[in-house]
């Protein structure tokens, strides 16, 4: 029980000022933050709790494997999982994992036991004729979601127009958040990449 107050309390920390209309509706604000759990519960009757946006799912980062069972029981073991250049494992994966109003195969990757990064890629991306428009149909939905939630993007990029490819990047609190779209035109994906943000102490550098 105590590791899902720990993950409310992240969640309540992101969410805090989106939810706080409805604490106010059903007269919970005095339940924040020391009863966290009892308002959480309540707060389903005003929009889901567990993660369907990009900051629900940043919340869960720095959680150990037991707690994100809890938050994830979709989470599926990988049989062969992949490792990051940073040392993280890809050990677990939901199958669909809806964010931002898409659906996802959502990898998580662990690095000491705690999560530190999660890969989210497109269900079903289009392929064939008309699967650029449809891709970049998409694509601008999530834009547009992720700045209304995280503000303009600090970053974009694109390649050569003939492959699609483009980068748009944000920074919330700890998370460092990447929307990536890539591939053939005929043949195109999406990826949402959220992960630990890694700070560089000047004595180090």
């Amino acid at each position: 029980m105590l590791f899902l107050v720990s993950i409310l309390r992240r969640l309540f920390r992101r969410l805090f000022s989106r939810q706080l209309c409805c604490l106010h509706r059903f007269g919970l604000v005095g339940l924040w933050p020391q009863g966290c759990l009892a308002g959480a519960l309540w707060l389903g009757m005003c929009g889901a709790v567990w993660p369907h946006t990009v900051l629900e799912n940043a919340a869960l980062l720095g959680l150990d494997r037991e707690q994100i069972a809890a938050a994830l029981p979709d989470a599926q073991p990988v049989r062969s999982p992949r490792r990051l250049s940073s040392g993280a494992l890809g050990s677990l994966r939901v199958a669909d994992a809806p964010c931002e109003g898409a659906h996802f195969e959502q990898t998580l990757y662990f690095n000491h036991q705690k999560l530190a990064q999660m890969d989210l890629v497109l269900l079903n991306p289009a392929s064939g004729p008309g699967a650029e428009d449809a891709i970049a149909h998409v694509h601008e939905a999530l834009l547009q979601s992720l700045r209304a939630r995280l503000g303009p993007e600090l970053a974009a990029f694109a390649a050569a127009p003939e492959t699609l490819a483009d980068t748009a990047s944000w920074v919330n609190a700890d998370a460092d958040v990447m929307l990536f779209r890539s591939g053939r035109a005929e043949h195109p994906s999406l990826r949402i990449v959220i992960k630990q943000r890694q700070v560089v102490d000047a004595g180090e550098l």
